[in-house]
């Protein structure tokens, strides 16, 4: 019989944040090259730093219940710069 790991509150916060750092950096690349994304003709600035500030929030949430604290502060500015 095969054992499946269920996954835990830890791991779907994990997954969670990649979906939605992978969500910023899509939105980054659609800002770029002024394409559409989602329901928007063209991303705005304002957009793009809503997307990143709601990546930013789960980060913070997620090292609060995993670490007990903020360990790494994120600016929007930085996120966006990276990669």
């Amino acid at each position: 019989m095969t054992e499946e790991k269920i996954p835990g509150a830890g791991d779907i916060d994990q997954v969670n944040l990649d979906k939605l750092r992978a969500r910023v950096f899509a939105a980054k690349i659609a800002y770029l090259n002024r394409s559409s994304f989602d329901d928007k003709k063209e991303l705005s600035y304002e957009d793009l730093k809503a997307i990143a500030q709601d990546f930013i929030r789960a980060s913070y949430e997620y090292q609060k219940k995993r670490y007990g604290k903020i360990r790494v502060r994120i600016s929007v500015a930085k996120l966006l710069r990276s990669r």
